[in-house]
């Protein structure tokens, strides 16, 4: 890789880490409030961020920069001696986009849900409620933001720093980069 994608690569990862540990909880607190905590709920939001919320983006977080090492390996490493060799690569970039997406609507509900069922307790004080009570809106709102996630996350890195050829498996790359 070129030192130019290296800088590029260590700024989106440096964007990724602001992006999930700070503004997006910002923007969960200040923006998205009404819609994740829904009417006479009694759910606090701030404590939902701690302990449902946050924890499932850091995993996420964790999985996508596990990914993206993954791919720089394989794509740095690999020596294609053809275009068909590279485009052999662009359904494993799929793949991982769409596990990742997964892994993280599953991290969602395994904070705000299962986790609080295995443990047998309530989350939400007085409510007897062994889970999160959002609302449809909320889960959306969620649902969307892991896809935001992967792609802050995931296509970024992997548009600006992939290696020689393999950046141009990835979905988009050739019109916002250019050919060769």
């Amino acid at each position: 890789m070129k030192t130019t994608q290296w800088f590029l690569l260590l700024a989106c990862v440096a964007l990724g880490v602001v992006w999930i540990f700070i503004a997006q909880n910002w923007i969960f607190l200040n923006l998205f409030a009404g819609l994740l905590v829904g009417p006479g709920l009694g759910m606090d939001l701030s404590n939902y961020l701690q302990t449902g919320s946050s924890p499932a983006f850091t995993v996420l977080w964790a999985g996508c920069i596990s990914a993206l090492l993954i791919w720089i390996g394989v794509t740095w490493t690999a020596r294609p001696r053809s275009s068909s060799q590279t485009r052999v690569m662009q359904p494993m970039w799929w793949i991982a986009a769409i596990v990742l997406c997964v892994f993280g609507w599953l991290c969602q509900g395994w904070f705000t849900v299962f986790t609080w069922q295995v443990r047998g307790l309530s989350p939400v004080d007085g409510s007897g409620m062994n889970y999160y009570p959002l609302p449809p809106g909320g889960w959306l709102l969620l649902a969307g933001f892991v896809l935001l996630d992967v792609v802050i996350l995931f296509w970024l890195p992997t548009l600006l720093a992939s290696p020689r050829n393999y950046r141009l498996v990835v979905p988009g790359a050739v019109t916002l980069l250019g050919g060769r």
